[in-house]
């Protein structure tokens, strides 16, 4: 795996949803865009990225959202990760889609971007960059 081959969330890029195949569409759709926006926004946040089926156009229509936040914070540990997951889902949680949600430090992301097992590696290597902030 090389770096030219993994998702670029360093560098920034404005606020865009995919299309994210069926099951998501109309009032589903705007609840979506409402609430990564609102993720978006998040001034800790340095970067969204959809990664999954829903990310690769293989979604069928109750298939779930994979969802990786990336922090500015270099590493986020213990308490103040659980804190962080649960500041990011709270605008997810009233959405009808189950959502995987991984929140993860910068630095520790693009450690694990070049793993071989963890789930960081799926994003970086087939996930869709939604947002990375300036």
């Amino acid at each position: 795996m090389t770096a030219a081959t993994l998702a670029d969330w360093t560098t920034p890029r404005p606020y865009a949803l995919p299309d994210l195949g069926p099951g998501i569409d109309g009032e589903r759709r705007e609840a979506l865009e409402l609430a990564l926006q609102t993720m978006a926004a998040d001034p800790t946040v340095q970067a969204l990225v959809l990664f999954g089926s829903r990310a690769t156009g293989t979604a069928r229509p109750d298939s779930d959202l994979d969802l990786l936040v990336v922090e500015r914070t270099p590493h986020l540990e213990g308490p103040a990760k659980v804190a962080s997951w649960w500041r990011h889902f709270e605008p997810l949680k009233q959405l009808r889609l189950p959502v995987d949600l991984i929140v993860s430090g910068s630095a520790d992301a693009a450690r694990l971007a070049g793993s071989r097992w963890h789930v960081i590696s799926e994003a970086a290597r087939h996930g869709r960059v939604l947002v990375v902030r300036p």
